[in-house]
């Protein structure tokens, strides 16, 4: 045998060393374990941060619910505005006392607004005059037959867009941060804002005011008839690029989406 391995096998073990070690083990384990849990929570605790962080700030999209919710949103997004106010105006509404008063306010301060009525809006007995008001105040106002629906968009950056709706008011709405979906909302509001009709002071709520040109009423009679925008263009002596760009205007004007409800809507309105 190796000299020295003899007596360090034959003498018994020291259980004050062994507790010892196995204390200092478990020490040394629970430590570990500690230090684990905290980093767990660490790490929870920062992803908790981070989503109150984005809950605050709202993320791309934050809910409203409820009718004053809706109204005081409305409002703080206008009043927030620095440069340009986008929106539609149709029933249902929230009280529009407070944000007539702003929006006089913050024309004052160099906001430009530009708001699409619905003609429905207008004949909203007190918005006749408040819009012919806040018009000689600076706001740029057009009319539409039928707005798809309410909307506000402020500086190309936020954006409020109605989620459902009783018949006397809002009851929720969705906020809508800079986001592609936000892009195609503006730019839906431009295609109408450019097809729609401008404000009068003494504008006809009977839809007089929206009543087409001679030419208009031939292409509306071919739209009726089912015509292409080929032959639409053949007839009326245009390209059938210009004949298509004059139809998508009628349809916008008139508040619909095909054809066939363009020349509908054309003759339920007098028009052909």
């Amino acid at each position: 045998m190796l000299p020295g391995y003899t007596e360090e096998l034959t003498q018994p073990p020291d259980p004050a060393g062994q507790r010892d070690a196995d204390t200092a083990a478990a020490r040394s384990a629970a430590e570990r374990s500690a230090q684990a849990q905290a980093e767990a929570r660490e790490a929870v605790a920062s992803v908790a941060r981070a989503a109150r962080a984005r809950s605050d700030r709202g993320g791309v999209l934050q809910v409203v619910h409820g009718a004053k919710r809706v109204g005081w949103a409305a409002f703080e997004l206008q009043r927030s505005a620095a440069h340009l106010v986008q929106g539609v105006a149709k029933p249902p509404y929230v009280t529009t006392g407070p944000l007539d008063s702003l929006e006089s306010r913050k024309l004052a301060e160099g906001v430009r607004y530009q708001v699409l009525y619905d003609r429905a809006a207008l004949a909203r007995p007190p918005q006749l005059d408040i819009t012919t008001k806040l018009v000689a105040l600076g706001e740029q106002a057009r009319v539409i037959h039928v707005a798809p629906t309410k909307l506000i968009v402020v500086d190309g950056e936020v954006g409020l867009l109605p989620l459902t709706a009783s018949e006397h008011s809002v009851e929720s709405a969705v906020v809508i941060r800079s986001s592609a979906m936000l892009a195609a909302i503006a730019r839906i509001f431009e295609d109408l804002w450019r097809f729609a009709a401008p404000f009068t002071a003494d504008q006809d709520l009977d839809g007089n005011e929206l009543q087409p040109t001679e030419e208009e009423r031939w292409i509306l009679s071919l739209l009726a008839s089912g015509a292409t925008d080929d032959t639409i263009g053949r007839l009326m002596g245009f390209s059938a690029r210009t004949a298509h760009r004059r139809v998508r205007e009628l349809i916008a004007r008139l508040g619909v989406e095909t054809r066939f409800q363009a020349g509908m809507q054309a003759v339920k309105l007098g028009w052909l």
